[in-house]
């Protein structure tokens, strides 16, 4: 891929910028990243990142609650706000003749949120509700005693939304710390992609970020993850009548030579019905109505996931021998070219879309730069990276990683009630 010219600010504060000039419509998408996510928080902190992602919309020292929201709608854009692992994201899209206004506030709520009494424990309600319809979803309970199995030293332990226990309990005063913590300007880095004069907004984010203060020595190391001594099990009960498995490996980090081949088996796994476990789960055995797989990679190593939704009657044990029949024929065999073939097209296919608007593209960039340690240079060697994954290097990654005493395997069986068993 021929990476569009990005020019770089870097600011003696620490605050980088990316800046893209895209001319094909008069929009502009601007990003802000901090480097903190719920990796970062520490014992009794769970969660902070993402309930300061709700209240940096609740009023600074210069915008009123909602103020922000009432901005952008008037000036006819749209912004939003994002929580992961590692890091926190707020962006605007708006014509490209006011856009600057999204600089303004950023350079604002650098700094400037107020953190109201009043309004985090108004707020505190929210992020507890929303805490609470998750546990109604078996998926997002599934994923996070998978996660909690598979990391047991390193924070990656920890939902993102939290544990309900720590949201509860949280002051202000310890959101305040974190917030002085972390929103900083050697802590942040502004992607803007659209039709913008680069000049121009090199000169504007320096004028209104020059004068903000670095805070700290940048970002805490954290506890690596020791390699599990055997599979990891937990078994949960939850709403309705459907059986599910989850069995996730832990695998790499973002950017490394083994990401790009676990896309490549993802792919050919699962994506459609001709990929390899739906054609023998699905179709052929009828073990599952639904299977999927997902390489989640992230700024320290991640994991590569199965899911699946069972028929009736069908019990977890059947899927997992299933599973393990396939992965020994990825050990042995690897994939035919055919399924190499479909993968990579399915993949640069992918990849390209990702590039469709404005904000897509800066939403890319800034994932790249924030997640890995080539940045976001290494986008351009993307397609190269996937056209060189063969079979071999697929033998080898599947022995590597997949091997079932490495497994970190999660049931979600229904509860009593659903099944007509009796309760204790």
């Amino acid at each position: 891929m021929i990476l569009p010219r990005v020019e770089e600010l870097r600011m003696d504060n620490g605050l980088c910028a990316l800046l893209v000039e895209r001319r094909t419509l008069p929009v502009v998408a601007s990003t802000i990243w901090y480097r903190v996510g719920s990796r970062d928080e520490r014992t009794g902190e769970t969660g902070l990142s993402h309930f300061l992602e709700h209240m940096m919309f609740k009023g600074t020292d210069r915008y009123g609650k909602g103020e922000i929201d009432l901005l952008t709608s008037q000036m006819g854009g749209s912004n939003n706000a994002f929580t992961d692992n590692d890091v926190t994201g707020y962006y605007f899209s708006l014509a490209s003749d006011r856009w600057e206004k999204a600089l303004e506030i950023e350079a604002n709520r650098m700094r400037g949120c107020l953190l109201d009494e009043e309004e985090f424990d108004a707020e505190r309600n929210v992020v507890l509700e929303e805490l609470a319809m998750g546990e109604d979803d078996p998926w997002r309970s599934l994923y996070q005693a998978t996660e909690a199995l598979a990391y047991q030293v390193h924070p990656y332990h920890h939902p993102i939304i939290g544990w309900k226990e720590d949201v509860e309990k949280v002051s202000v005063d310890t959101m305040r710390g974190y917030y002085r913590r972390h929103y900083a300007p050697n802590n942040a880095f502004f992607v803007v992609v659209g039709d913008i004069d680069v000049e121009e907004t090199r000169q504007r984010i320096t004028d209104l970020f020059r004068d903000i203060e670095p805070v700290g020595d940048g970002r805490s190391s954290v506890l690596s993850e020791p390699d599990s001594q055997g599979e990891r099990r937990t078994r949960i009960r939850s709403p309705g009548d459907t059986t599910r498995v989850a069995i996730a490996v832990k695998t790499c980090r973002m950017g490394e030579d083994d990401d790009f081949a676990l896309d490549v088996l993802s792919s050919a796994l699962t994506n459609g019905k001709s990929s390899r476990l739906y054609r023998r789960m699905v179709l052929a055995d009828q073990l599952v109505t639904d299977v999927s797989t997902y390489n989640e990679v992230r700024l320290d190593p991640g994991l590569f996931w199965f899911t699946f939704e069972l028929t009736p009657g069908i019990e977890p044990a059947q899927v997992e021998s299933c599973m393990r029949e396939e992965l020994d024929r990825v050990v042995s065999d690897g994939l035919t070219e055919d399924e190499l073939r479909r993968a990579r097209i399915q993949l640069d296919a992918a990849f390209l879309f990702e590039e469709e608007t404005a904000l897509d593209s800066a939403i890319r960039l800034g994932r790249w730069e924030s997640s890995c340690k080539g940045g976001y240079r290494l986008l351009a060697d993307v397609e190269e990276m996937y056209a060189a994954v063969d079979s071999g290097r697929i033998r080898d990654l599947a022995a590597r990683y997949m091997s079932p005493d490495k497994w970190q395997v999660s049931h979600s069986v229904p509860s009593p009630d659903a099944t007509g068993e009796r309760g204790e």
